[in-house]
C-alpha cells in the first residue's frame, strides 16, 4: 500500500474525508490495520498504526522529521 492511501484512509478516520459510497469504516480500519503488519513501512508509522492512534500516524505523515514520543 502506498503513502497516499495510507494518508487517505488515515483522513477518513479523522473525518477529514468522507468515505465513499461504496466503502465502510470497518473497510478503512482493515486496511489499516493490514499496513501495520506489513514490512517495508517505517517503524514509528507502523508503531503508531499498530496502536490505532491514527492521528499520531497522520501527524508522523506530514511531519517525519519531527520528534514524536512512543
Amino acid at each position: 500500500m502506498d503513502r497516499e492511501q495510507i494518508r487517505v484512509d488515515l483522513e477518513k478516520v479523522a473525518q477529514k474525508q468522507a468515505l465513499s459510497a461504496e466503502e465502510t469504516m470497518a473497510d478503512v480500519l482493515g486496511r489499516l490495520d493490514s499496513v501495520a503488519k506489513q514490512g517495508g513501512i517505517p517503524e514509528r508509522l507502523k508503531h503508531y498504526l499498530s496502536q490505532r492512534s491514527y492521528l499520531k500516524a497522520l501527524e508522523w505523515l506530514d511531519h517525519p522529521e519531527t520528534p514524536h514520543y512512543v
